[in-house]
């Protein structure tokens, strides 16, 4: 059940707008800080804390995988809302995806097609059906969800491949199409939006991103992985180094499953959505949380399309670390994600 500390905080939530951050140029920012500023939300604290102080990440892919699974998200139901499973084999492809879309609407020229997150390794298209569901209680069109190829088994681009014949498959349906996901599923989002742009399939009208990672190989002593720039209290700054040092593992870790040659350059823009012409991308809505390890690309993403003339909102909320669209039902952030969203939809 749902309590009304959770409701009096997504109320809260909601009423926040745009502020001017100084060192975020040409991006319209919107700060959802807790009213215990620059402090974690109590779920993610609780599971943070259980790293400890020198974590170490599993080199075992079914280890990898069964953490990338939601864990403990409460059923919500919404009526009205249908989700059937669909196969598309357009570009000579075999590819499962769902559609997800409210009574009156599944022929609506609309599209949001979204990636799952996973690391590139795991998830599933079912992962993130919850906050899928809600999204479609919002949006007047139809939601699709890609089961793509997972790496090791289909390392790159076999993934991004699956994503193109369904983008394929809609562009033929829809003419309003944007292109959404969360984590290396945002990443794939905005590198099969390059492909797509090329070979004259569609062209993207926007990308909803929920935590992107935006490169491989990156510099891990570097100011994108520089913990010490995030504010927090004291008392839980080692939790945030923890997390740190388990996401700078994990960077390294997904890079080796998904690019399985080791020729391919992996600063390519569709790998590295970071080094791409910013000019491509015109309407980016980023989500991300405060204590997220990519938040700092995250926001040099942000800032390289906004000063090339792209519209960016970059949405950050206060007190959550990576994956919070976990926390639906559980931190108000998460519900409130999704309602941003629909706003530009």
């Amino acid at each position: 059940m749902i309590s009304n500390d959770y409701v009096n905080e997504l109320s809260r939530l909601q009423h926040i707008g745009p502020v001017e951050v100084p060192h975020l140029r040409d991006v319209r920012m919107i700060i959802k800080d807790r009213l215990d500023a620059h402090t974690y939300d109590p779920y993610t604290l609780k599971d943070l804390e259980q790293l400890g102080d020198d974590p170490v990440l599993s080199g075992d892919l079914s280890v990898l995988r069964s953490g990338t699974d939601p864990v403990g998200i409460p059923e919500m139901n919404y009526p009205g809302i249908h989700v059937d499973s669909k196969i598309t084999h357009q570009l000579g492809r075999h590819v499962r995806f769902l559609r997800i879309y409210k009574d009156g609407y599944e022929k609506a020229d609309k599209a949001l097609i979204y990636i799952h997150g996973g690391a590139y390794y795991g998830g599933s298209a079912e992962d993130s059906l919850i906050p899928l569901r809600l999204l479609a209680t919002k949006f007047e069109g139809v939601i699709y969800s890609i089961d793509y190829g997972l790496c090791p088994e289909h390392p790159y681009p076999y993934g991004l491949l699956d994503c193109l014949a369904v983008i394929s498959r809609v562009a033929k349906e829809r003419h309003h199409i944007t292109l959404a996901g969360d984590s290396a599923g945002a990443s794939m989002a905005l590198g099969v939006s390059q492909m797509a742009y090329h070979m004259g399939i569609c062209n993207v009208e926007q990308q909803l991103l929920f935590y992107p990672t935006v490169v491989h190989g990156s510099d891990l002593d570097g100011p994108m992985w520089d913990d010490k720039r995030i504010s927090i209290i004291p008392d839980q700054r080692h939790v945030l180094h923890s997390s740190y040092l388990l996401f700078k593992q994990l960077d390294r870790t997904m890079t080796k499953f998904y690019i399985e040659d080791e020729n391919i350059d992996i600063t390519s823009p569709i790998i590295s959505p970071l080094y791409a012409d910013p000019t491509l991308f015109k309407k980016v809505v980023i989500l991300t949380g405060e204590y997220d390890p990519f938040r700092l690309q995250d926001e040099a993403f942000a800032e390289e399309v906004g000063t090339a003339g792209g519209d960016v909102t970059f949405i950050r909320y206060g007190g959550m670390g990576h994956a919070f669209l976990n926390l639906v039902g559980k931190a108000a952030a998460s519900e409130d994600a999704i309602y941003e969203c629909a706003k530009y939809l």
